[in-house]
């Protein structure tokens, strides 16, 4: 048994649910409303996958424009990466690989799980994203990283998917720690 403690950054653009995300995985209260994230929230979740024990320290990076200046301190010494949309608002689903972009030239190559958030919210619009174009953006941001990037559809609000996003990243930390 290995213990690895690993800093993931979650990024997105502003109300995709990042916070909610964040707080449903760790077992907080999950409130309904948007509350921006000034700069940065940081919480901390230690869990077991495959007898290994992870820990993992999470930022939840806030998705304004107006804090990307300092955004790009807080990519430091990242090991893994949730990038958020929401389905119900296309321009963030369009705006991820521009996210992807500013993870990796501070972070250099690190694992990623693409998750589309909201899916509780699909029958409400007409212009939402569909499964089959987040698994095509998951593709393409795999060619960009060289390294497999699942996606992931959930819902932060209902906590469905909650933890699949995690569990897949700390399977992929723990294959490059092993090798």
């Amino acid at each position: 048994m290995v213990t690895i403690t690993s800093k993931i950054v979650i990024c997105g653009d502003f109300a995709v649910g990042k916070t909610t995300f964040v707080k449903s995985f760790l077992g907080g209260e999950v409130l309904e409303g948007y509350k921006p994230t000034i700069g940065v929230d940081i919480g901390k979740k230690v869990f077991d996958i495959e007898e290994n024990k992870l820990i993992f320290q999470i930022w939840d990076l806030s998705g304004q424009q107006s804090f990307q200046a300092i955004r790009y301190q807080f990519y430091s010494r990242t090991d893994g990466a949730v990038l958020i949309f929401d389905i119900s608002r296309r321009k963030s689903y369009q705006n991820i690989l521009s996210w992807t972009e500013e993870m990796l030239e501070q972070t250099g190559l690190i694992p990623v799980v693409l998750v589309g958030n909201k899916i509780d919210l699909r029958d409400q619009t007409t212009d939402h994203v569909t499964t089959a174009e987040g698994e095509e953006l998951s593709k393409l941001i795999t060619q960009q990283t060289k390294i497999q990037t699942p996606f992931v559809e959930a819902s932060a609000i209902q906590r469905y998917n909650n933890l699949t996003p995690f569990i897949s990243l700390g399977k992929m930390i723990l294959q490059r720690h092993e090798s």
